[in-house]
C-alpha cells in the first residue's frame, strides 16, 4: 500500500451526496416515455394478444330496379397475434459489501438502491432500443415486434436492409391485400419540406393523423436548420409528458438518442454511446451471435399515430413480470447475491397509421 502524504492524512474528504451519482451513459427516449405514460395496457393473460381489423369492403354497388343482389358471403375481418416479450436486467452484489462496509455515515450513497435504479434504467433503455429494431428476423425473434418491421410493405426494405414479409403472423399482401402495408422511404439525401408534407399526407386518415414525429438529434438538427428561417416550425412542448419539440402540422418532432442514425451504429465503440448499450443488449439476447447494431451513417425519421387503437404498449399484470423485483437470492456457496428486474411486454400497431423514412444526410 503507497504511503499517503501528510494532507491525505489529516485531512477528510467531501463528497458531494446531492447527487451522490450523476447519469453519464443513459439517455432518455421520448417515444417509450410517451407509451408508457399515454399508450400502456394491461396483459391479463392468455397464449397472446389478439388484435383484429377490417381489410376489404362488403359487397355493395348501385343496381337497377328488381336487379339481383350479391349476396356472397365474404369475410371482412382478420387479427393479428402478439406474444409477451421477457427482458431482464440483472443485480449481484457481495453481502460483505453491503453489510459490513456501504453503511451507515461512511456510506457516500446506498449501493442497493443505485444498482436497483441502474438495472431499472438499462431494461428501459433495452426496450427503448428494441421498439425501433424487429421481433421476426433469425437471431431477433426475442425482441418486441418493433418499428422496423411495424413500417413495412413486405417489398421494400426498412433502414435496417430486411423486409417483412409478415406482421403479427398474417402475410402482407395475401389475403389481407394492403391493409398491413406502410411502405418504408428511403430519402437516400437531405430532408426536403415536401417530403415531409407529402409522408404526413400519407398516413393520415381523416381525423387520425401523425402526433408524433421521431428522429435523432442530428436529424432533429437537420430539420430545424433547413426550415426553422422559413418560420414553418414553433417549439412546442407535449403537455403529456414535458418533452419540448418542433411543432409540425398536428405533430411535435422530438429527438432520441436510441433511434437508428449515427450516433447509435454499430461502429461506434465508445463506452458512453447508445450503440455501447445496444450492442451489449444485442449480444445478450443472442446468446452473443449478433454483437454489434447495424452500421449507420444517416438518419431516421417516425411519424406516428401515437395514439390508441394505432399504437399500443401491453405490460402483463403480474407484480413480478409487470416490471417488478424478484428480492435478493442466494447465488452459490459464497456471500454473493443476487437478484433480477423482469418485465413482459410487446408493442402493437396498425401499420398504415405510421411511417419510417430513413437515409437522411442533411
Amino acid at each position: 500500500m503507497a504511503e499517503l502524504d501528510q494532507l491525505n492524512v489529516a485531512t477528510t474528504k467531501y463528497i458531494d451526496r446531492n447527487p451522490a451519482l450523476r447519469d453519464a451513459f443513459f439517455q432518455d427516449d421520448p417515444l417509450l416515455r410517451f407509451e408508457k405514460e399515454n399508450l400502456k395496457k394491461t396483459y391479463l393473460g392468455g397464449t397472446l394478444v389478439q388484435e383484429g381489423f377490417m381489410y376489404q369492403g362488403a359487397p355493395s354497388g348501385f343496381i337497377a330496379k328488381g336487379q339481383e343482389l350479391d349476396i356472397t358471403e365474404k369475410q371482412v375481418e382478420q387479427a393479428c397475434a402478439f406474444t409477451p416479450r421477457e427482458i431482464y436486467a440483472n443485480i449481484t452484489l457481495s453481502l460483505e459489501d453491503i453489510k459490513i462496509f456501504n453503511k451507515g455515515p461512511a456510506a457516500a450513497f446506498d449501493l442497493v438502491k443505485n444498482r436497483v435504479t441502474n438495472a431499472y434504467m438499462t431494461l428501459s433503455a433495452n426496450s427503448a432500443i428494441a421498439q425501433y429494431l424487429n421481433g421476426t428476423r433469425a437471431n431477433y425473434v426475442l425482441l418486441p415486434n418493433g418499428l422496423a418491421e411495424v413500417c413495412n410493405d413486405g417489398t421494400n426494405a426498412s433502414w435496417d436492409g430486411a423486409t417483412y414479409a409478415t406482421y403479427g403472423t398474417i402475410t402482407r399482401g395475401g389475403q389481407v391485400g394492403p391493409a398491413l402495408n406502410s411502405v418504408p422511404v428511403n430519402v437516400n439525401g437531405t430532408i426536403e419540406y415536401n417530403t415531409l408534407v407529402e409522408n404526413y399526407s400519407k398516413v393520415s386518415f381523416g381525423t387520425n393523423k401523425p402526433n408524433l414525429i421521431v428522429t435523432t438529434p442530428l436529424g432533429e438538427a437537420y430539420v430545424e436548420e433547413r426550415f426553422q428561417p422559413q418560420q414553418r416550425f414553433n417549439d412546442a412542448t407535449t403537455a403529456q409528458f414535458g418533452f419540448t419539440g418542433l411543432k409540425f402540422k398536428s405533430a411535435i418532432i422530438l429527438s432520441s438518442r436510441y433511434a437508428p442514425g449515427s450516433e447509435i451504429s454499430g461502429n461506434q465503440s465508445a463506452t458512453q454511446t447508445a450503440a455501447a448499450q445496444a450492442n451489449a443488449m444485442l449480444s445478450a439476447s443472442t446468446g452473443g451471435v449478433v454483437t454489434a447494431y447495424p452500421t449507420l451513417t444517416s438518419e431516421t425519421l417516425w411519424m406516428l399515430n401515437a395514439r390508441d387503437p394505432w399504437l399500443r404498449l401491453y405490460v402483463v399484470d403480474d407484480p413480478l413480470f409487470g416490471g417488478g423485483f424478484t428480492g435478493f437470492k442466494v447465488a452459490q456457496g459464497n456471500f454473493k447475491v443476487t437478484g433480477q428486474i423482469a418485465l413482459a411486454f410487446n408493442i402493437t400497431a396498425q401499420p398504415r397509421y405510421h411511417k419510417q423514412l430513413f437515409g437522411i444526410t442533411g
